[in-house]
């Protein structure tokens, strides 16, 4: 749990994980859904909001790698003193790490909303 502490007080990867629980939520409670008449109305209604949903979660990891390397650059300016390769590699490896998440979470999401479209345009016809 020690491992986890310093990651979950990133406010980026809070923000990540919220916002890909919410999609995981939304794809998930539609697809298990009966479908009827509310439910082809809702999947439709749902489109545009969930593509803006896992677009934002790379973008997220992206702000949370900029805002890492901006903060390590800051340390190394303000103590010169340290071993600056050290202060780097341990900076830059843990900005890289919301950028990794934000397309960890990206992608299932990417996929689980091509299932629900999937199964939305089966029950249109239009497949």
């Amino acid at each position: 749990m020690s491992d986890l502490a310093p990651l979950l007080s990133n406010k980026v990867i809070i923000a990540l994980l919220l916002i890909a629980s919410y999609t995981y939520y939304i794809i998930l409670t539609l697809y298990f859904r009966p479908v009827n008449h509310s439910w082809l109305s809702d999947v439709h209604n749902w489109q545009m909001g969930l593509l803006a949903l896992i677009a934002s979660q790379p973008l997220l990891g992206l702000l949370g790698t900029i805002q890492g390397l901006l903060d390590t650059f800051e340390f190394i300016s303000i103590f010169d003193a340290l071993s600056q390769q050290a202060v780097m590699s341990g900076g830059i490896s843990g900005a890289l790490i919301t950028t990794k998440l934000g397309l960890v979470l990206a992608i299932p999401s990417l996929i689980l909303r091509q299932l629900l479209l999937f199964k939305y345009k089966k029950q249109q016809g239009i497949l």
